[in-house]
């Protein structure tokens, strides 16, 4: 007697609070005004690909806040990792009873299996990886959704089903035995008693962000640039993908000059005319004509991911060699942590 097939699908039961499927984005198309897009954090992107074996470039989902309650309709090898949402899960079988599902680490899930992001407890955002990818189409090179351009996958809604990989049923038994040896007694949730160390700052919800002068910064009066580098700023609810809006006293900006757009990247700081700093995250506008008073080091790109509304950020500004010095420790660690999950995981990473 032959098994029935099986949806290669994830099944979208509740809709989170700002949900999408994402991968590395779309570099290089600033030329046609498309700023690259893809995880608001890369390096947890890629470390969430790497613990189910999949390469860096293959399409997760990214949680925002409150997130989703999805049904896995196949058995799948998946890993959470990014903020501390607490993942929960039913085996289908004991109808409401969830029970915590550990992250950082990859986990087994049985078909049927209903899983249920909460609220953070810190942090703002957390990246699912599951084994094989999303097959989601391709628009442009990517499979992710650009949700200020409207390109790609929208965001994630109830009663969506998000197609898996032909073979991810295939590839979870394979790769879930190489960590965890034989699934006959396999329940839902199980991983390895390992996992990968987190980013988030021990400070969390206060961020401390490493920032270089942007080229208008010395067109502050010397009050407003200690205005600028002294406060605790709060991250606005109106915050999104395209930036985060800060709130606190306002910095004088009727000295400044005007000026003509010219192009800003991801951690651009802009000050607009009311005097609250905006800082450009993945999905921000290619050019702007506000100053640009600050650049965010790259190395803590990934902490801008998890500033929720109600975060408080400090600048603390920096030279090049310092921001030099961070970006190296940064890639140095990724490349230690993905050789650590090799070994561990006893597969490549694809």
């Amino acid at each position: 007697m032959t098994r029935p097939m099986r949806r290669l699908v994830l099944e979208v039961r509740k809709a989170g609070l700002l949900d999408s499927v994402q991968d590395l984005g779309r570099p290089g198309q600033a030329a046609i005004a498309l700023s690259r897009g893809g995880a608001m954090d890369r390096g947890a992107f890629t470390l969430a690909n790497a613990l189910v074996g999949n390469p860096a470039s293959a399409a997760g989902l990214e949680i925002t806040g409150p997130g989703p309650t999805v049904c896995v309709h196949c058995d799948t090898w998946m890993a959470s990792v990014g903020a501390d949402h607490g993942v929960s899960a039913s085996d289908g079988q004991s109808g409401s009873r969830f029970i915590p599902m550990k992250t950082q680490r990859p986990v087994f899930v049985r078909a049927g299996s209903v899983l249920r992001w909460q609220a953070p407890q810190s942090g703002w955002r957390s990246w699912l990886a599951v084994a094989g990818g999303l097959n989601m189409p391709q628009v442009m090179g990517s499979r992710s959704a650009h949700l200020a351009a409207g390109i790609g996958p929208q965001r994630i809604v109830a009663g969506q089903q998000l197609a898996l990989a032909e073979d991810a049923e295939a590839l979870a038994h394979v790769r879930a035995q190489c960590v965890l040896g034989s699934l006959e007694e396999a329940v839902v949730g199980q991983g390895p008693r390992w996992q990968v160390a987190g980013d988030l700052p021990r400070t969390w919800p206060v961020i401390d962000l490493p920032v270089l002068a942007g080229r208008h910064l010395q067109d502050l009066s010397e009050g407003a640039r200690e205005r600028l580098l002294s406060q605790a700023w709060k991250v606005s609810a109106q915050s999104n993908r395209q930036g985060l809006r800060l709130q606190g006293e306002p910095i004088e900006t009727s000295g400044l000059p005007q000026l003509a757009s010219e192009p800003v990247c991801f951690g651009t700081v802009q000050l607009p005319p009311g005097g609250e700093p905006v800082i450009l995250l993945a999905e921000h506008q290619t050019t702007g004509g506000y100053p640009r008073v600050l650049e965010v080091a790259s190395a803590v790109e990934g902490l801008l991911a998890q500033a929720g509304a109600g975060c408080l950020i400090r600048f603390r500004l920096i030279g090049l060699d310092e921001a030099d010095a961070l970006a190296q420790q940064q890639a140095r660690m990724l490349r230690k942590r993905l050789i650590g999950i090799e070994q561990a995981c006893r597969y490549p990473i694809t």
